[in-house]
């Protein structure tokens, strides 16, 4: 979509739920004189390969290195967001460096010296079309640390234990880690990184993507850090890195660029990871001759400004933690950094860029500095780009990065973007709502109304009920600025179904979220005579499950819309109650299919028979991903960003499938963790319903239902367990028991149709999903009925 088309944005304002300062205004739009010099993110995602590459099979599109999608690009500048960075990898566009002296058969795997990647290379041009069809522009960020991760050649030019990948969209490698080696920038005699290598590098990317509509500039080197002490040719860890190293290096890129693209703009980075404190002191060859030079700096909040350490009172206290540690931070830490940069810049007659700030934003003082740092950084010209946007699997649900989700069938916008909207003066929001939907006798629930985005002016909401009950306030007020929220208690009168709406009181149009229902039913299971849904919900709001239906499936989870009969499905909100304010539990799939160059795995696709949607999953078929975290060790955890069980839990899965040939195997659901081998899994064996167990020692329990489904026809399969007991159901009867205790085992992630463990995706089965009902606990024989009779249905 074009720039100029964005006014065509306001006929879809409702259905995203954006709106401008003004009634006129479209949607990503902004007054000129609020306008930033560039506004963006790193679309993160083509850097990931490392460090496998070389030496295993760690080079697999949308497995260990994903393409941002048109889509992304769209979705920002839809947000009003002007130009990204996009993090690439030196290795993955230039397999082989100029002047390596490769055997013929080397050359034949690897590829000639210095030439670019055919296909690597045409995943920047797309991203670069799509922000040219956009009216963006893209910087192509070079993200590799100074540093390039290569084989080791032997003299006659070959490298011991070569093989070609099975795959020809997989890179040649070792199985010998030996065979493998790191070279560095250096400047001293037998360099294994040199200027010229580098400049090679730029020049061919200039003669590539010169004058191309979305180049927004060349990002010369993510940065440098530990290079060699003077004369060295290792990294240094003593902090006597040789600081002349980084300028001769930038030096040749910029002159080989500048003697074949004149008017591009040049990123260039300096010493200590790009720090914006120490751009003057660290940097003695700076500024550098040329023109068109913005130099980026890069910085994040906490104490050592690394982005990991996520706790304010830890970073705000004066108690030390062990080591050398800067002083505590305050709410002016990350503008009294950028300051300095600033001054240096202004001082310099040079322009700056922040290419990198990131913080978990969903606490309120790290949002307080985040804005406080931004606001200084527009204020003075300079160029801001958050970390990390883009579209790989790792960077879901983490509250430092840029990364949107999906909630109550609409775009979730990240945390971060609704601040930087705010120091940026665009106003745009979408509104939410989240609670329990199970009320005890006699005790309250809490509802939270809260807004993603940034709004221009505060937004009144009223709030009726259908049914008894008694409400804390009619009207809700959700202030001005980025993410707003206020919040209710709604107590219900006893054995009840009570329906909680939402309009706007100053603008009856404005968008809101959808009603709620709020169940105090003291026997849900004995309520299904009179109505099956309302005693289905209350069961799954009792156990605050989520409830994944395709009737609810949509084509993207960016803007996307209902997902019509043959078209691919990429989004699923939790219609049940497993989701919190910055927790939306969604089903999305992200994978990257916009050209031949990015696998052979399929997507999802909408099926509708007799009025009822499913998702057809065919061989090699990448389904649904509900991707979470666990903590960290030396970070603070976060509960508001996990799923709803580990192993160790009671927990049940309630699923409605199809299979599509009497003997399917693979999986239909799957609880785990991403990097991990333990796993709890609702599959098919060869027709047969199976649920597996594999703790975190390796313990393994499967029950096995001893009769295959037939084909195409609907089956209810249903899991639980609890210590000591394990139960696997099979269209409501009980097909296999066990009686076993696992060791603890965090998950982080929850799956349809298909699985992934140990960094690789597991086969799914082959048929359809219609509905998946998952959460903590073990319900009753009745309750479990209920949830099946209601999937069938």
């Amino acid at each position: 979509m074009q720039r100029r088309e964005f006014s065509q944005a306001v006929a879809v304002t409702a259905a995203l739920g954006l709106w401008g300062r003004q009634p006129a205004q479209a949607a990503g739009q902004m007054d000129a004189k609020t306008q930033p010099a560039a506004l963006g993110t790193n679309l993160s995602g083509m850097e990931w390969a490392k460090p496998g590459l070389r030496h295993g099979l760690s080079s697999a599109p949308n497995i260990h290195f994903t393409v941002p999608r048109k889509a992304d690009v769209a979705y920002l500048a839809a947000c009003g967001f002007t130009k990204n960075r996009l993090p690439i990898q030196w290795e993955l566009l230039q397999p082989m460096l100029p002047g390596t002296q490769a055997s013929p058969t080397v050359r034949a795997l690897v590829g000639e010296p210095g030439e670019f990647h055919t296909a690597y290379a045409s995943y920047i041009t797309g991203l670069l079309d799509a922000h040219a069809s956009s009216g963006m522009r893209c910087i192509i960020d070079l993200h590799n640390y100074a540093r390039y991760q290569d084989f080791r050649y032997q003299p006659d030019g070959s490298v011991i234990g070569l093989r070609a990948a099975p795959d020809a969209l997989l890179r040649p490698y070792t199985a010998d880690k030996a065979q493998m080696q790191t070279r560095i920038f250096a400047l001293a005699e037998g360099a294994s990184l040199t200027p010229a290598q580098f400049a090679d590098f730029w020049r061919r990317a200039a003669l590539k993507w010169k004058g191309h509509p979305g180049l927004g500039g060349y990002g010369l080197m993510n940065e440098p850090h530990e290079l060699p002490e003077r004369g060295g040719l290792l990294e240094s860890k003593r902090g006597r890195d040789d600081l002349m190293i980084v300028p001769v290096f930038m030096q040749a890129a910029i002159d080989a660029i500048r003697a074949i693209d004149t008017a591009t703009p040049i990123y260039v980075a300096g010493n200590e990871w790009g720090n914006a404190g120490s751009v003057g002191t660290k940097n003695p060859g700076f500024p550098l001759s040329g023109t068109g030079l913005i130099y980026e700096v890069h910085l994040y909040l906490d104490r050592r400004s690394t982005g990991h350490a996520f706790d304010w009172e830890t970073e705000a206290s004066l108690k030390k933690t062990g080591g050398y540690q800067p002083a505590p931070i305050t709410s002016t830490t990350g503008r009294d950094r950028i300051a300095v940069a600033v001054d240096w810049a202004k001082a310099k007659k040079v322009k700056l860029a922040l290419g990198e700030i990131g913080m978990p934003v969903d606490d309120p003082r790290w949002a307080e500095s985040f804005k406080n740092t931004i606001d200084l950084a527009l204020q003075n010209g300079v160029e801001v780009y958050s970390w990390m946007g883009g579209n790989h699997w790792p960077m879901r649900s983490h509250a430092i990065n840029h990364v949107p989700g999906w909630h109550q069938n609409k775009t979730l916008e990240p945390l971060v973007s609704g601040v930087m909207k705010a120091s940026a003066g665009i106003a745009q929001a979408t509104l939410f709502d989240d609670g329990p939907g199970h009320a005890r006798s006699g005790m309250p629930v809490t509802i939270t109304v809260y807004a993603r985005g940034n709004l221009a002016r505060p937004l009144r909401l009223a709030v009726t009920v259908k049914g008894k009950g008694q409400l804390s306030k009619t009207q809700l007020l959700i202030p001005a600025g980025p993410n707003g929220r206020d919040f209710y208690t709604f107590l219900p009168a006893e054995n009840q179904v009570a329906q909680l709406s939402y309009s706007g009181v100053d603008s009856p149009s404005v968008q809101v979220p959808p009603p709620r229902k709020v169940y105090s039913l003291t026997d849900p299971a004995a309520y299904a005579s009179t109505r099956l849904d309302d005693a289905a919900m209350a069961i799954i709001a009792r156990y605050s499950a989520c409830k994944w239906d395709l009737a609810d499936g949509y084509s993207d989870y960016l803007l996307g819309a209902p997902a019509a009969n043959g078209q691919a499905v990429r989004a699923v909100s939790d219609s049940g109650y497993g989701s919190s304010p910055v927790n939306a539990m969604e089903m999305i799939n992200w994978t990257n299919k916009e050209s031949a160059a990015m696998g052979s795995m399929s997507l999802p696709v909408m099926r509708v028979a007799q009025g009822r949607k499913s998702s057809a999953h065919e061989p090699d078929t990448f389904g649904f991903w509900c991707k979470k975290t666990v903590p960290e060790a030396g970070v603070r955890p976060n509960p508001d960003y996990r799923v709803p069980y580990n192993l160790e839990d009671s927990h049940f899965v309630v699923a409605a499938v199809e299979t599509s040939s009497k003997n399917s195997n693979g999986l239909v659901f799957q609880a785990s963790q991403a990097e991990e081998n333990h796993a709890c899994e609702l599959a098919f064996d060869h027709g047969n319903p199976v649920v597996r167990w594999t703790d975190a020692k390796g313990k393994q329990l499967e029950l096995s239902s001893p009769d295959k489904l037939p084909p195409r026809k609907l089956a209810l399969l249903a899991l639980t367990s609890a210590p000591g007991k394990q139960v696997l159901r099979v269209n409501s009867a009980q097909a296999d028991t066990a009686s076993t205790t696992f060791a603890p085992a965090q998950f982080s992630q929850m799956l349809m149709g298909w699985g992934f463990r140990n960094y690789y995706p597991q086969p799914g089965f082959t048929g359809q999903v219609y509905a998946v009902i998952t959460g903590k606990g073990v319900p009753t024989d009745n309750e479990l009925a209920v949830l099946e009779r209601y999937l069938r249905n």
